[in-house]
């Protein structure tokens, strides 16, 4: 450990590490000093690996085994006050449902559903200990019944699990303070999801810090605050009543 990721007051742990909305999150939580914890199958970038406060753990979120080993070895580290379970992936080829293989269809729940209950539920365990912490599921408005979207039947039909499992989980959980929420955006964000286009194409999309400030909003939650809930990311730019109703503490109104 060096001198600068002993002086940082509060701990996250974020999945999905190696690139994308993850990497961005772990170098915005550094950059306000928060020690990360990042979890990933692939290694993290230079940046981060070599950055001040920054572990890196190479775990597949959907091994238990391996998942409560470096919650283990987070929490031994510094206590933990927020888990980001961000880690997803998505058919990259958008089959129809009707020609949709079926092992596409379990891996795309496997990670997207098993691995953000494995990464959870690890995470409550030992929150439901300290009787604090926030756990915060990036999703998607591709989870919502009004946005389904025809070609994405797998990752539609995991954002929309993990909605339902936040709100559970929320419930068996608020009476020892601890917070669970959700969090989505509402465009396309460039991330590998869309590696496949073109620089002129990838223009056009949102950048991966997009949810900086929101997942950093839930992650600063005292215990025993706004839980159950979903923020949309949209919203929270383009409607300044929606922001101010999470800001004072009463969620989206």
């Amino acid at each position: 450990m060096n001198a600068g990721s002993s002086r940082r007051s509060r701990h996250a742990i974020i999945t999905g590490t190696a690139g994308g909305i993850g990497a961005a999150l772990a170098a915005r939580f550094l950059g306000v000093g928060w020690r990360v914890t990042g979890i990933d199958i692939r290694p993290s970038g230079a940046d981060l690996a070599g950055a001040a406060g920054f572990q890196g753990v190479a775990a597949d979120i959907t091994d238990e085994a391996a998942m409560g080993a470096a919650m283990d070895g987070a929490w031994a580290a510094a206590p933990v006050s927020a888990v980001i379970a961000n880690a997803a992936v998505t058919d990259l080829r958008h089959h129809n449902v009707v020609d949709l293989p079926l092992a596409v269809w379990q891996s795309v729940l496997r990670v997207n559903v098993d691995g953000a209950l494995i990464t959870a539920r690890a995470a409550a365990r030992r929150m439901v200990e300290q009787r604090s912490g926030n756990i915060v599921f990036v999703t998607s408005s591709l989870g919502r019944l009004s946005d389904a979207l025809p070609g994405d039947a797998p990752y539609c039909t995991a954002k929309a699990a993990v909605e339902m499992l936040a709100r559970v989980l929320a419930k068996e959980v608020a009476s020892d303070r601890v917070n669970v929420n959700t969090l989505f955006p509402s465009v396309k964000i460039d991330t590998g999801f869309f590696a496949h286009l073109d620089a002129s194409e990838r223009a056009d999309l949102a950048p991966p810090t997009i949810l900086n400030e929101t997942a950093l909003f839930l992650a600063a939650q005292p215990p025993g605050a706004i839980t159950g809930e979903s923020l949309d990311q949209q919203r929270w730019d383009d409607d300044e009543e929606y922001r101010l109703s999470w800001q004072s503490g009463r969620g989206p109104g």
